[in-house]
């Protein structure tokens, strides 16, 4: 998946990323994986994401966009229990989503070493996110890219986890 392409999101991108988001939540679901639901993430959300210009997706040629996911410096209260080990600035990755149709191609790797990519480049020091931790899928492949757990979060939906990788 080395040619895939992370650029930020246009509104022509809107249809296939509400398409990707809610045939991820009927998968998860089907998979015994409550992670998301008619609540969260919606597509007014996904819509704000794109006006404040922090939704990218991961664009590979031939197969078109493939995944999504929300870049910033905003986080819930709860992040600050956690025991970052990491440096300042930090990036929030949120409601990172891929096409189940892509799902076990490299696709998510690629595009967190994009989001990575990214970071250094605007002088990031450190990568933060939430798992959930009945989603083993997203949790074995954020354990392999080097995410550590920090902390834990208790929200809506159940137990998540607190995650960070230094970039330094």
């Amino acid at each position: 998946m080395g040619d895939l392409t992370m650029r930020l999101a246009t509104s022509g991108d809107m249809e296939t990323v509400y398409a990707i988001f809610r045939d991820a939540v009927d998968h998860m679901n089907r998979n015994g994986i409550p992670q998301w639901d008619e609540v969260y993430p919606t597509p007014a959300i996904l819509q704000e994401d794109l006006a404040r210009g922090e939704l990218y997706v991961a664009d590979v040629p031939c197969d078109g966009v493939l995944a999504a996911v929300v870049l910033n410096e905003q986080c819930d209260p709860d992040y600050d229990a956690a025991a970052w080990e990491g440096g300042q600035p930090y990036v929030i990755v949120h409601r990172l989503c891929v096409s189940p149709y892509a799902q076990g191609k490299g696709v998510g790797r690629a595009l967190m070493a994009a989001v990575e990519e990214w970071a250094k480049a605007r002088g990031y020091a450190d990568i933060r996110l939430d798992a959930f931790s009945q989603n083993p899928h997203a949790l074995r492949m954020y354990t392999r890219l080097g995410y550590v757990k920090r902390g834990e979060a208790s929200w809506r939906k159940g137990l998540f986890y607190l995650m960070e990788k230094p970039l330094a």
